[in-house]
This record gives C-alpha cells, sequence and structure tokens, in this order.
C-alpha cells in the first residue's frame, strides 16, 4: 500500500519543506553555490517535482514541472514510497543509488554536495506531516530486538 494516492499531497509537503529551508541564509546560499537544476520524476502515483538553484537570489520548485522547457543538469527517478522514506531520514541515498531504487542521470559529483544542505530537511518534513494531521505517514527507525 503507497503512502500517498495523490501526488498533490507529496507536493504540498515539499514546497513547505524547501520554504522553510530557504529561510536559513546559510542553506540559501549553499543550494544557491550549487547552481544546480534537478528534475525528481516519481512512480505511483507519477509526478515531477524541480528544484531551481540557478538563480542569484532564491531557490524556486516546480511542484508537476516547470513553466517553461528546461534541461536539467540532474535526473531522479523513484518510486514516491522511496522518495517519502528519504525525506523521513530513512533511506541512505548511496545505497538506493547502487541498489537502482534509485535511478540517476547526470550530475550526481555535484548533487551529492547538497546532501548536507538537505539532512536538515528531514526534521522540517516530519514536521509538516505531524502539523497537517499525516503522523501516521511518518516512518521511524525500526527498533532491533
Amino acid at each position: 500500500m503507497a503512502y500517498f494516492d495523490d501526488i498533490e499531497v507529496f507536493y504540498d509537503l515539499l514546497v513547505g519543506v524547501f520554504d522553510k529551508l530557504m529561510q536559513d541564509p546559510a542553506i540559501r546560499q549553499k543550494a544557491l553555490d550549487s547552481n544546480l537544476l534537478v528534475e525528481f520524476v516519481y512512480r505511483n502515483p507519477e509526478g515531477e517535482y524541480w528544484v531551481d538553484c540557478t538563480g542569484n537570489e532564491e531557490v524556486k520548485v516546480y511542484p508537476g514541472g516547470p513553466p517553461q522547457d528546461m534541461t536539467p543538469d540532474a535526473v531522479m527517478t523513484m518510486e514516491l514510497d522511496t522518495a517519502h522514506a528519504f525525506w523521513c531520514g530513512q533511506l541512505n541515498l548511496l545505497g538506493a543509488l547502487s541498489s537502482g531504487e534509485i535511478e540517476a542521470e547526470g550530475s550526481m559529483p555535484r548533487l551529492l554536495k547538497m546532501l548536507p544542505v538537505i539532512k536538515p530537511a528531514y526534521a522540517v518534513y516530519t514536521d509538516l506531516l505531524q502539523q497537517k494531521g499525516l503522523e501516521d505517514l511518518i516512518i521511524e527507525e525500526e527498533e532491533e530486538d
């Protein structure tokens, strides 16, 4: 059973995550310094989400796709449940890339440099799930016996 039936709910969460992250000047500057345009392609349900760090002053996000034709520096394709696990902080990105759980094209070294910028997003994402009454979707670390 998928975590999301409606991609718009996930888009709304990611818009909130990026809005919150970009309020931190240091995080915003690191994102802009990357000068990356990244396309995330999701399956089950289908969708796409673009993050544009190519501007001078703000990071732009495009849920559902950009308003004009753009060529991404990197494309990451995955099940929406995989993306959700990542944003909950419960997915090892390098492991998912090497196993094929996430398919990647383009400038991966530059994209991987963004991981330290993204780490604060995990708490923001789970906080947003709670605020929106979606706490049952939070994936937590499984305790070992």
